[in-house]
């Protein structure tokens, strides 16, 4: 009797396969050989830290394409039309963890049109930026934190977390991103970390020297998402750009603006100081793209061919002029 269900159910399983569309037997094939889509990827190859960005085109098909999206790491990347070019080219911002290893990846297209499902792949070296050592002298209490200061930071983590989580779906600035302060760069980004002798993270930012007052700039325009005084990093400010990506301005004395808050490139957000875990007045400049960590200087540079501007990116201070725009 078991061998007999057995037997139709597997002539059901067979006649219900048969009796589906060709358009969905067809699905999940890679695409053709001699595909009209054409992708570059810039840099490649890319640091761990840094971001890449996909420029894809698809003007070759001929048809429309449904559903164009990217993967990387298991996670689905935002693909957008190109702000400067002509219909039929997307972009995709890729963000390279700091914690990914060197070696070849594989960023995945994905689309369907009038034949079904397609997908290809895109290949991307990773390589190992060369980060140094850097030593710092902090208060005990900001490298091992009490019981109660874990709970502070657990907290205050989610309250980042849902913060990052309301991104504006377009792109929000039409200008290249500027400095947020005329002060020199006194630690660069992805720094390893030696606080009080023990190696505990790497410098997720850029510092700069900004005594304590120094007004600080928002570097363009965008959506103030979040603002608060945190464990690590003091008074903190997240500015939303749009397409995902975000900047945050840490170690502040004072706050300039409110949660929902537009601000425009050059507008004051804050004044400098050494909230946090801070070791002297300065200004740490952080950016996120699509929920990776990456180095702010190098994504204003990825981010310049997306504006219509002669001005060399992060090459000048905003202020006075900037503001009088």
């Amino acid at each position: 009797m078991r061998s007999l269900i057995g037997i139709l159910s597997f002539c059901t399983i067979v006649v219900f396969i048969f009796c589906l569309p060709a358009d969905l037997i067809a699905q999940n094939r890679p695409a053709p050989e001699g595909t009209p889509i054409s992708a570059v990827v810039e840099p490649n190859p890319v640091e761990n830290g840094h971001t890449v960005l996909l420029e894809i085109d698809i003007r070759g098909l001929g048809h429309p394409a449904v559903g164009l999206l990217a993967k990387f790491n298991g996670k689905v990347i935002p693909v957008f039309n190109h702000p400067l070019k002509e219909e039929g080219i997307f972009i995709a911002l890729i963000g390279i963890s700091y914690y990914s290893d060197p070696g070849a990846k594989s960023i995945k297209l994905e689309w369907t049109d009038s034949d079904g499902y397609h997908s290809m792949p895109i290949e991307i070296e990773v390589i190992r930026g060369e980060y140094k050592k850097e030593k710092l002298r902090v208060p005990k209490k900001k490298v091992s934190p009490s019981v109660d200061d874990r709970r502070r930071i657990t907290a205050q983590r989610k309250e980042i977390k849902a913060a990052y989580a309301i991104g504006h779906p377009i792109r929000l600035w039409e200008k290249p991103f500027w400095r947020p302060t005329k002060g020199k760069i006194t630690s660069p980004f992805g720094t390893r970390r030696l606080l009080n002798g023990k190696l505990k993270s790497y410098h997720n930012g850029v510092d700069f020297r900004a005594p304590t007052g120094t007004p600080i700039y928002a570097v363009n325009d965008g959506i103030v998402r979040f603002t608060k005084d945190l464990f690590y990093s003091g008074k903190h400010v997240i500015v939303d750009h749009g397409l995902g990506v975000y900047t945050t301005y840490s170690h502040l004395s004072k706050f300039s603006v409110t949660p929902d808050q537009f601000v425009g490139r050059g507008q004051e957000i804050g004044l400098a100081g050494s909230t946090g875990r801070s070791n002297g007045p300065h200004l740490h400049l952080g950016a996120k793209i699509n929920g990776v960590t990456v180095n702010p200087l190098q994504l204003m540079q990825i981010l310049h061919p997306l504006v219509d501007a002669g001005a060399p990116v992060a090459a000048k201070t905003v202020g006075a002029e900037a503001r009088s725009e």
